[in-house]
């Protein structure tokens, strides 16, 4: 070969090279979006996406008020910490909302003012989903705690939605959860088993789990029923709180139908919770529990913890924050400064065999002391 042609030839080489590699490097070659990996998915790489920013959905939408900065700096703290990018969404005040734009059904404003702004705050981010053509989303309260360990936790869930729909663990489909469900209910309260459905994916031995002693839950005696640290997906027989679920594009068309346009029966997670239950529209809503997302309630005036409910009126404060259910939780400032820090001997809020402190019971869900 000619000198000239050998240089050329070794130059064009040297260009091959360093494209691919910048190629390899670029930013727009990391993990696609859930609304797109799948259609070129190889069933090996299933569950991949839930190890993304978005936990496998296209976003992940949190409902704040702008004035609770507090809460959006301690939750925008957790998210990065963990691996997790967030969407904030405005939350509105019932008293904003005039009378003209509530549903059939709330027209005397049977519900308080909070839950009102409440159920509002939720449809706005739930009609974000319908408006900028998302695939899926997490809809998330701006109180909410989760467990270190997370996103390994959910390719457990993810598995037994794929089992409750029918769905092959290693078919190729446009999200890692599965399809032909609406609503993906992983921050409850509790949820009793449905009675007209009685499959139960059973996750054993899941160290996220607190032993039973440690569990609040309203339907403890039927999680019993079940071994120690086990996690249960099942339908939706009647779940509470709304903590964090995730929904579809179509699922999101027709909530904004079923719990605004058409009529609105009660305050949100209620409203949510018949849409899935009472199958005027065959509702496929899927429970994990105990659950992966519950509220936190920090250190300081317990009158901080709910913009809903009406905590901490006689001043209490509380000594040191706490998240029911949550072992790892990301929200214990112990487990915050260690994450902050590099530290990885995270606290374990609910080791086996814990003692039970003594204390007064509080409501499982907010909207209780408002009744």
């Amino acid at each position: 070969m000619p000198p000239r042609a050998l240089v050329f030839s070794i130059a064009a080489l040297v260009s091959l090279v360093l494209i691919v590699n910048l190629g390899l490097r670029s930013p727009s070659a990391s993990i696609p979006k859930a609304a797109t990996f799948w259609k070129n998915s190889n069933p090996k790489d299933s569950f991949k996406p839930i190890q993304n920013e978005t936990l496998g959905f296209e976003k992940i939408f949190v409902v704040n008020l702008p004035e609770r900065t507090d809460k959006r700096d301690a939750l925008t703290l957790a998210a990065s910490l963990t691996g997790i990018k967030l969407d904030f969404v405005p939350a509105i005040k019932g008293e904003d909302i005039i009378d003209k734009a509530l549903p059939v059904g709330q027209e005397d404003r049977k519900m308080s003012q909070n839950n009102i702004g409440s159920w509002r705050s939720h449809m706005n981010a739930i009609r974000a989903v319908v408006d900028q053509g998302l695939s899926s989303a997490l809809i998330l309260e701006d109180d909410v705690d989760w467990d270190i360990r997370l996103k390994s936790q959910l390719v457990d869930f993810a598995k037994g939605a794929r089992w409750l729909m029918d769905n092959p663990t290693n078919a190729p489909t446009h999200s890692p959860y599965g399809e032909g469900w609406d609503v993906l209910w992983i921050g409850v309260c509790s949820d009793v088993f449905p009675t007209d459905d009685d499959r139960m994916y059973v996750i054993p031995n899941d160290q996220g789990v607190p032993d039973h002693i440690s569990l609040k839950l309203n339907n403890i005696d039927q999680v019993k029923t079940y071994p120690e640290h086990s996690r249960l997906i099942h339908m939706a027989g009647g779940p509470i709180c709304s903590f964090a679920y995730a929904v579809n594009y179509r699922s999101a068309q027709k909530l904004l139908f079923g719990a605004s346009v058409k009529e609105l029966r009660g305050i949100f997670d209620n409203a949510l919770s018949w849409w899935c239950t009472d199958h005027s529209e065959d509702a496929q809503c899927i429970v994990g529990q105990p659950t992966y997302f519950f509220h936190h309630r920090p250190a300081g005036l317990e009158s901080k913890i709910s913009d809903i409910g009406a905590y901490g009126g006689d001043g209490k404060v509380r000594k040191k924050g706490e998240t029911q259910n949550i072992r790892w939780s990301v929200r214990n400032l112990v487990n915050l400064e260690k994450l902050v820090t590099g530290q990885t001997d995270y606290e374990d809020s609910y080791p086996d065999g814990a003692a039970v402190v003594a204390r007064d019971e509080e409501p499982l869900w907010n909207e209780t002391v408002l009744r």
